[in-house]
């Protein structure tokens, strides 16, 4: 099993500053705003680990072991299905994910 903030300060070294994600603070606004955004009372720990810097999207861990970039939308009147996301049960997986993102659209 891969240490995900590990890889995410490697692909940070790897394209430098053109890179758009970054690790956040543990101390961070963005757990709070999900839970604005929708319900993660099911879940009995979450974590915001990284965001990219050019959108809305927000990596976290619930649980340990269910990864989820959302979309924040920074609204309360949500339409049912928002805020939007993408779930992975491997951190491989998020990693795989950023990085080809970033590598289509950026490079």
């Amino acid at each position: 099993m891969i240490d995900i903030i590990s890889e995410i300060s490697r692909l940070c070294d790897k394209y430098g500053e053109e890179f758009n994600w970054g690790l956040v603070p543990q101390e961070n606004g963005f757990v709070r705003e999900l839970k604005k955004e929708t319900d993660v009372s099911k879940y009995d720990e979450v974590k915001a680990i990284a965001r990219s810097y050019s959108c809305d999207e927000v990596l976290f861990l619930f649980d340990n072991n269910i990864y989820r970039i959302y979309h924040l939308t920074y609204s309360t009147n949500n339409l049912n299905g928002f805020p939007r996301y993408k779930e992975f049960l491997d951190a491989e997986k998020v990693v795989e994910y950023i990085e080809n993102q970033f590598v289509e659209e950026y490079l």
